[in-house]
């Protein structure tokens, strides 16, 4: 165990302190920030600029002062468990809590991740030394800590809690603050590890997993000073009471004993077998480390799933007058330069050069670094990964590698940041820091949210969540362009089944995705099928027509509304311009007038208004009901009167069906257009061609003309297809036409659970205080139940609008007024025309594919981005590419800042399946989902079809069958379910038939 511990430095922290500083054993101070690396894509170029002048020149002041130091170490490899379990184990409690049964796409998921990612982590060590405070306060505060300690009893194991140092207290914070100002202004994200508030060291279980990762359990911390509950049994005959007290930081690290190979080319410790590279000469051509990873972690090398860990060490020199003596010796040095042999002194004419330099750091650097095989893993693979790191680090600019020479445990723990203070095994090299800083491991992608529904990956296998309806964003509007065949159905489905499984929130979130086609179908499915069967009502599909039975009145308003809210007036305005299609500017007067006086003619709380009337057998369910509570109707009865009736009754939902039918219609708008001010006001001209518009809509579009029939009922997840209303040849008349149809569809869908509680005040209810207080009691139960509620509204196939302008108008205005209600807009669309208008405020962005540099440049103008990621989107981003999944380019725009990230799409064939769009592949799933539940039938058929699609199974069975489609899928089930029978069988002995 000594031999072990020694070589880790760490000896205590205060606890009482809550601070993020751990103290070595001679009072050095460490504190460890986590960095994730940059926070957008940026070129090479504009990396170097913030690393070498922004975070270097943002620390090179202090580093030129003795005292401080530097370490940084980047460690990938393929130990994602502490990363992925936590996210998959809320992903299974928050489907729990909704009631849906996901646990086989759970488990894919997670298998995927797995298969493809890497763990990631770049630590930091900010050291200061005691060189670095006041020599004279150093040393009395020194002496004293020595006496208060020497006045304990002996206890020469026991955690030192004397070894705050006051005056360091000062320069490790200003060092600290700088570095993470340094980090801020070269555009890369860090934050500092933190005790959190249960006082767990998240710092030194970093540190201790490095080299003990299988015995390092997650939320490992060690104790801090003082006494055991329970002292540990004396077994020597001496003074010494460390038995009765808490052990050193580094007695709790290093816990694990370690066996150096005989020829110390290995290290055996903590069930993992390591090897060691150093770098004894530093790279004479500086490059970046991703040149490095290139080499090491590209896929198709026998590297890529080989773990290591490169560490850098930066400390100030020494001495104050370094630089006075390191120009003497160049000076020195250049007395031998002559013609002859210039070449063999020009790099230190360069170094003469920076050492004049006022703003340049000189340091001391060295590399160091280690792979090793895991447990199980076959002990021969070692020497192979030791090679490769080797190779792949002396192409890396031409350096100089060898094994460590003596002392392999030494040299592990000085490739972990924050383990030592000072480095020992690798060479120093004086070098200018803004050159090393070239060669730190800071060019990684940055993770956007620290959490989400979804976890997708970049393209070298960061895991990276993704989450919808994030504080850090001050809109919901999501734009999608994606080509054909770029997999946005893939992406949409997949973004949509985990919206609604693992978002917060025991009841399912309310999300509704506007189709022309089948497309979202298998995603209402798998919910449907997921939940219990008599909760199944809560998803549902439903393919719009244009007729009576599908009619929506886009006058409706809420529960007892008789004048609609501005957000209400705002869409009808909006839906009125495009169904009138008035080419006159006078229009924009009129149809605000032609929607007041309609739902005052309606209205019951009007002077001179002309409500509707009940009448019977309009809906016989409303008059079951009204005779069963005896409520009193005669001939001159008004609808509002019943809904004021039944909302007394608090038959909410009866109520809502009445109000349809005291809802203005389009007719109604006739009537208005005939009013004598009307006519005063505006031209005949114009009132007769509304008056036309008006006439030729209630005869094409029945849907709009009549009161409300379609209803979706207690549905939270739906489907609106509008496969049969839709047109898509293009022309400015299909595309008013379908604007139209987005613009009801969602008209259906926010009616049900758009709104806040801020509202009610506005809302204008009869003055009976009795009636009020009954409408206010509604609206405030309503509001609360659905306020905390996450919504989406999807419309997939925008472009079949043509952006027309008032669908584009209400988008903005239902994404302003959404943020306050919990709503996030998607749109999704083959055209960037379609989002010239939208781009500023989106919040999310998402590129499937840009196939020509014309549409990437167009990409460029739309969305802002640069020139780099421009280049990313070019290398990176070219729609599905097999299992390996789909790149896709993303932009999130946060409240202080703009985000460009590449990620990956990847699914099992068990989401493939759920989601499928191929119209037999949905025939065999839901054959097979009728016959057992949605899991079973989800790894059979990822088991039997892993391709995730039986196309070919199918045209067998149709070729020999010629029987309907709906038989072909039972054959096929028939077929999977015997074969599955048959492999579960047990063989049958043969010799005991014979008998």
């Amino acid at each position: 165990m000594r031999t072990a511990d020694k070589f880790c430095d760490l000896a205590g922290f205060d606890p009482e302190r809550e601070e993020a500083v751990v103290y070595a054993h001679d009072g050095s101070q460490l504190t460890l920030i986590e960095i994730d690396g940059t926070r957008s894509i940026v070129s090479s170029d504009d990396y170097l600029i913030n690393v070498v002048e922004r975070f270097a020149g943002g620390v090179a002041q202090i580093l030129k002062r003795p005292g401080h130091q530097l370490t940084i170490s980047y460690e990938s490899s393929l130990n994602t468990a502490r990363l992925l379990d936590p996210f998959v184990a809320q992903q299974g409690r928050r489907a729990r809590q909704k009631g849906l049964s996901v646990e086989a796409l759970i488990e894919e998921g997670r298998a995927v991740l797995e298969g493809r990612a890497r763990s990631e982590t770049i630590l930091l060590a900010a050291w200061t030394r005691p060189t670095a405070g006041t020599a004279e306060e150093v040393r009395r505060q020194q002496k004293e800590n020595r006496r208060a300690w020497q006045a304990l009893p002996p206890a020469r194991d026991a955690q030192n809690p004397f070894l705050h140092l006051g005056a360091l207290a000062g320069p490790h914070g200003a060092y600290v603050r700088r570095i993470m100002e340094a980090l801020g202004e070269a555009r890369l994200q860090g934050r500092i590890l933190s005790p959190d508030d249960k006082g767990r060291r998240r710092d030194l279980e970093q540190i201790r997993a490095a080299v003990l990762y299988h015995e390092t359990p997650d939320g490992w911390t060690p104790y801090g000073p003082g006494t055991r509950r329970y002292p540990g049994a004396k077994e020597r005959h001496d003074d010494d009471v460390s038995e009765f007290f808490t052990p050193t930081v580094a007695r709790q690290i290093m816990t694990g004993n370690a066996e150096a190979a005989s020829d110390m080319r290995a290290l055996d410790m903590g069930g993992r077998r390591y090897a060691l590279a150093v770098m004894r000469m530093f790279p004479s051509t500086i490059l970046p480390f991703n040149r490095l990873l290139e080499t090491l972690l590209e896929s198709s090398t026998r590297t890529a799933d080989m773990p290591f860990r490169v560490c850098f060490h930066l400390e100030a020199l020494r001495d104050a007058d370094i630089g006075f003596r390191l120009k003497k010796v160049v000076a020195g040095l250049l007395a031998f330069a002559s013609p002859t042999n210039k070449n063999l002194f020009r790099a230190l004419r360069e170094l003469e050069d920076v050492v004049d330099e006022d703003g340049e750091a000189i340091v001391k650097g060295r590399v160091i670094a280690t792979t090793w095989t895991e447990p199980g893993e076959d002990p021969g693979l070692l020497e192979r990964r030791r090679s490769y790191l080797m190779s792949g680090m002396m192409t890396w600019g031409e350096a100089v590698m060898t094994d460590a020479p003596h002392n392999p445990l030494r040299a592990l723990c000085e490739t972990v940041a924050g383990m030592t203070v000072q480095a020992e095994v690798p060479p120093g090299s004086i070098a200018p820091l803004g050159d090393l800083a070239a060669m730190l491991p800071f060019h990684r992608t940055a993770p956007v949210f620290k959490q989400g529904q979804s976890m997708l990956l970049t393209p070298d296998g960061k895991p990276v969540p993704y989450e919808a309806l994030s504080p850090e964003q001050l809109f919901w509007l999501t734009l999608i362009l994606a080509t054909p065949g770029s997999g946005k159905s893939v992406l949409m489905n997949r973004l949509n089944v985990e919206f609604t499984a693992f978002s917060a929130g025991v009841a399912l979130p309310y999300l509704a995705v506007i189709d022309v086609g089948v497309s979202s179908s298998g995603f209402i499915e798998l919910v449907r099928n997921a939940l219990p069967p008599e909760r199944r009502h809560e998803a549902y599909y439903v393919r719009l027509l244009n007729t009576p039975d599908h009619a929506v009145n886009p006058f409706d308003l809420g529960l007892g509304r008789r004048m609609p809210l501005d957000r209400e007036r705002t869409f009808v305005e909006n839906f009125l311009t495009t169904l009138l299609n008035v080419a006159s500017p006078e229009a924009a007067l009129l149809i605000p007038r032609l929607i007041t006086r309609a739902y005052q003619i309606k209205s019951d709380l009007q002077f001179s208004s002309s409500p509707s009337i009940y009448q019977p057998n309009v809906d016989p369910e409303l008059d079951r009901i009204i005779a069963h509570h005896r409520i009193e109707v005669g001939g001159r009865t008004r609808w509002w009167r019943i809904v004021d009736a039944l909302v007394e009754l608090r038959l909410y939902t009866a109520a809502q069906r009445a109000q349809r039918h005291a809802m203005p219609v389009l007719e109604d708008l006739a009537r208005v257009l005939g009013e004598p001010i009307m006519a005063a006001d505006f031209t005949p001209e114009l009132v007769r061609s509304v008056q036309r518009s008006l006439e030729a809509a209630i005869e094409k579009f029945s849907i709009f003309a009549r009161s409300t029939r379609l209803d979706l009922g207690e549905a939270r997840v739906v489907s609106i297809d509008l496969q049969d209303v839709a047109q898509r040849h293009k022309s400015p008349e299909a595309e008013r036409n379908n604007a139209l149809m987005f613009m009801i569809a969602r008209h259906v869908y926010l009616s049900k659970i758009s709104g806040f509680s801020e509202e009610i005040a506005k809302m204008d209810f009869p003055s009976d205080e009795g009636l009020r207080e009954e409408y206010v009691r509604y609206w405030e139960a309503r509001y609360h139940a659905v306020a905390e509620t996450p919504k989406r509204l999807c419309m997939d196939e925008y472009h079949l609008t043509g952006g027309v302008e008032t669908i584009a108008k209400q988008v903005k205005s239902d994404a302003r007024e959404g943020r306050k209600w919990g709503l996030e807009l998607i749109l999704v669309s083959q055209l960037l025309a379609d989002f010239d208008t939208l781009a500023d405020m989106a919040s999310t962005v998402m590129v499937l594919n840009a196939d020509s540099n014309e549409i990437r440049e167009e990409a460029r103008r739309v969305f802002g981005f640069d020139g780099a990621v421009k280049s990313a989107l070019e290398r990176q981003v070219h729609g599905p590419q097999g299992r390996r999944g789909a790149n896709l380019l993303a932009r999130f725009k946060l409240r202080e800042e703009e985000r460009w990230i590449v990620l990956n799409n990847s699914l099992g064939p068990r989401m493939l399946w759920a989601l499928t769009t191929k119209a037999e592949d949905r025939l065999v799933r839901d054959e097979l989902y009728r016959r057992m539940a949605v899991n079973d039938a989800l790894r059979i058929l990822a088991s039997r079809f892993p391709d995730g699609t039986a196309i070919e199974t199918w045209g067998r069975v149709a070729a020999l069958a010629r029987v309907g489609e709906d038989r072909i899928a039972k054959t096929i089930v028939d077929q999977v379910l015997g074969e599955l029978m048959s492999d579960a069988r047990p063989p049958i002995d043969s010799s005991k038939t014979a008998a």
